[in-house]
């Protein structure tokens, strides 16, 4: 029997899952001369940030939903850190409540109606991937500021050293070096 997965690992992986897959098919997208492949490998990349994104920010009964996993973390001094909330995500995208609903409804339908539940009589609109980007990057940020105040706390843990932009940078290095 295999040992239990981290949660927080797997929310790492999440975040990192959907940056990673906006941040490739943003750039197979720019590309002015596409080949097929390419076009399959960028639509591959959209349905993994949709896919990563649902399993973060999607449906509120899964386990890795951000909801779930912050509400058994503790925080012990609650008074000097913000919750994470729907709310930090409206003001970091700089949206309103009604245009962050009908976008989660929209990634949420692109989920479950077109990617993993195939329905032949319906194509949803197709969101667009730079908030769904934005929100995993907040995320990411709140989690490691977190892992920080554990620290402070006196608790050990362990913090990545990849700063938000450093590892925003190296998975565009990673898709330029193979987009040649």
């Amino acid at each position: 029997m295999s040992a239990p997965v981290d949660p927080l690992v797997v929310q790492f992986h999440l975040i990192h899952d959907c940056i990673r897959a906006c941040i490739y098919a943003d750039y197979i997208g720019q590309k002015k001369e596409k080949e097929d492949a390419w076009q399959s490998i960028e639509d591959m990349c959209y349905s993994e940030a949709v896919i990563s994104w649902n399993q973060i920010f999607g449906s509120d009964s899964q386990n890795a939903h951000w909801k779930n996993f912050v509400e058994r973390l503790p925080v012990q001094d609650r008074s000097n850190f913000k919750p994470f909330s729907t709310q930090m995500i409206i003001e970091h995208l700089k949206i309103s409540p009604d245009e962050w609903k009908n976008y989660h409804g929209a990634m949420v339908n692109a989920r479950n109606n077109w990617l993993v539940h195939f329905d032949h009589n319906l194509r949803p609109a197709l969101p667009k991937l730079t908030w769904a980007q934005n929100s995993c990057y907040l995320y990411r940020e709140w989690l490691l500021a977190l892992l920080k105040a554990y620290q402070a706390q006196g608790l050990v843990v362990q913090i990545t050293e990849t700063s938000g932009p450093k590892m925003v940078e190296s998975f565009k290095k990673q898709i330029a070096e193979i987009c040649v």
